[in-house]
């Protein structure tokens, strides 16, 4: 059987979806750098968001945001930047990744205007130490990938730690708080789940999962980001030629390395 990520010909992928999603890039503090990539599932608009910035109390920390709001279209897009800008709203006040999930729950669930929910990985990540400190609400299991130094290339899964946002109400909802370390030169990757249950075109219907994420991501470890989540969409479009049925993004962190003084 062909390797499914290996196409028998270009003219089988369709490359108006390689050129929508091209990769984003930004360094977001001294000490940390990003890159997204996104390919919403109906053009132009999708649920998926995302978001990392600079914690303005001086420290250098950074939050980190990716959820995915139930279905497709304008409504959903508005209903995922609404979501986005609260969470990042609770983070940079200071508020923990669980209190952050915990609040916005609160708010959006009798939300007769927000009718959805959404899976949510928030998190922080301190600048001196790498220590993440997260709380993932029914989202797909973040990756955190040690430089390519190590052998061999390990790649860490992190648990899940609550229900998706907006799915319950209050006094029915908790998350809990988890903490990981991101070392120089390690990259945390954060994607919705239209990467892990994209499935082949053809009659055996294979699903991408997240066993071949890990793998991928550990060959891809030593790119910088731009390179890194670019390369890993190429490889998730070749692998279903194209065809998508859920909105798709991915987003990699890197805690650049110590500069020598």
């Amino acid at each position: 059987m062909q390797d499914p990520l290996m196409p028998a010909s270009t003219e089988e992928v369709r490359q108006d979806r390689l050129f929508l999603s091209r990769p984003f890039e930004s360094s977001v503090t001294p000490e940390f750098s990003a890159a997204h990539v996104d390919a919403p599932a109906f053009l132009p608009s999708g649920g998926d968001f995302h978001n990392v910035f600079p914690i303005h109390d001086g420290s250098g920390d950074v939050g980190v945001i990716l959820g995915d709001v139930a279905g497709h279209g304008e409504e959903q897009t508005a209903q995922a930047e609404h979501m986005c800008g609260l969470l990042s709203d609770c983070l940079a006040i200071g508020m923990s990744p669980a209190d952050t999930l915990t609040a916005v729950n609160a708010i959006v669930e009798p939300d007769p205007n927000f009718p959805v929910f959404g899976t949510v990985f928030a998190g922080t990540i301190e600048a001196n130490t790498g220590k993440l400190t997260y709380a993932s609400g029914g989202h797909e299991p973040a990756l955190i990938a040690e430089p390519p130094t190590s052998a061999p290339q390990v790649v860490e899964e992190l648990e899940g730690t609550g229900p998706p946002v907006g799915a319950f109400p209050a006094d029915m909802t908790s998350y809990e708080q988890h903490e990981a370390t991101i070392t120089f030169g390690a990259t945390l990757l954060v994607y919705s789940d239209g990467v892990s249950e994209v499935r082949t075109a053809d009659k055996q219907r294979d699903w991408f999962g997240l066993d071949r994420l890990k793998t991928i991501l550990a060959e891809l470890a030593a790119l910088p980001p731009r390179r890194l989540v670019s390369e890993l969409m190429q490889r998730v479009t070749l692998f279903c030629r194209g065809r998508f049925h859920d909105d798709v993004s991915v987003l990699a962190v890197r805690r650049e390395a110590r500069r020598q003084k």
